[in-house]
């Protein structure tokens, strides 16, 4: 069991494309959360949230949701930054084949997790004109933790096929497109995550301290100080991604904050020089769900359409 879980912490495609459904479980700090997509058409076939508890534990709670899928649908297990580390490293000069198993003795000084308990991936990050060695970023988690889940998960006969780390999946409600385009990603009681993507890569990613309650506060609390740090730190990453790294400029900025103060927030970005600045149309990823369901799975549905790449057809209408 210890193999086939190494298997499945995959950053690629793994489900069938030509599924007529698609999932993913996304394990969050206190629930768990349940998406199933219909793929031809496209549209939303369920979402369900169940709340931890101490008398079950995280695999019955898991077998309960997961449960109800079908055998012939593939799943994405969804990890909450809380349940991994991610970490970039300078790409070590062996063949690929025997890069996981090199990489965690290279990790083991930037992570808690114990070289015997890791359970590892990577992700190339683009070619930087300004850089001289390639990097990568490298996804931790325990194996322990998910050892009981992942087993119970197979006697239920569910296709698990992927594990991803939330940080990679924001990417996928994007069109695949050349412009690089700039995220700015909240999920309640996380810290603000800020990335930019081009050609449905991951270019830079950073999450900023001293955001987390930014989807908790009003205009006047927010015009404070809080929306001019952001403003700054916006900045330092354009600056940094064009100047730096040597790449074209942002398009587009998208703010995803699950806050009624949302327009406000990008108007005055407008208002400070930031032209091209708008909310992401969740409407338009995410048919058939009212604005809470929206606010609630749209990193969930990012998770399972990980198993359905490309989604520029799907995602189309967002941009």
């Amino acid at each position: 069991m210890i193999q086939t879980l190494a298997k499945v912490f995959k950053r690629t495609t793994g489900g069938d494309s030509n599924s007529a459904a698609i999932a993913a479980l996304h394990l969050q700090a206190d629930s768990l959360k349940l998406v199933v997509l219909h793929t031809h058409p496209y549209r939303v076939e369920k979402v369900e949230t169940l709340l931890l508890s101490p008398d079950k534990s995280l695999a019955q709670a898991a077998s309960q949701l997961a449960g109800e899928l079908s055998g012939s649908v593939p799943l994405c297990l969804v990890l909450s930054a809380e349940r991994y580390q991610l970490i970039q490293l300078d790409k070590p000069a062996v063949p690929e084949a025997e890069m996981l198993q090199a990489l965690p003795w290279l990790a083991r000084e930037l992570t808690s997790v114990a070289v015997d308990d890791m359970l590892l991936d990577y992700l190339d990050l683009p070619e930087q004109a300004a850089q001289q060695t390639a990097r990568i970023n490298v996804v931790v988690t325990a194996k322990s933790s998910l050892l009981e889940l992942c087993r119970e998960l197979q006697r239920r006969k569910v296709q698990l096929v992927n594990i991803q780390p939330e940080e990679w999946l924001p990417r996928n409600l994007l069109p695949i497109q050349n412009a690089a385009v700039m995220l700015i990603v909240h999920q309640p009681g996380q810290e603000l995550m800020l990335q930019i993507i081009r050609q449905g890569a991951l270019y830079f990613s950073r999450r900023l301290r001293g955001f987390n309650r930014i989807d908790q506060y009003g205009m006047t609390e927010l015009s404070q100080g809080m929306l001019d740090n952001l403003l700054l730190e916006v900045q330092r990453s354009l600056d940094y991604f064009e100047g730096q790294q040597r790449q074209a400029p942002v398009k587009e900025i998208l703010f995803q904050i699950a806050t009624n103060e949302l327009p406000a927030i990008v108007k005055y970005f407008a208002d400070n020089g930031f032209v091209q600045v708008r909310a992401l149309d969740l409407s338009a990823l995410l048919p058939g769900l009212n604005k809470a369901e929206q606010q609630d799975y749209w990193l969930t549905v990012a998770g399972a359409l990980e198993l359905n790449q490309p989604v520029a057809a799907v995602t189309g209408a967002a941009l």
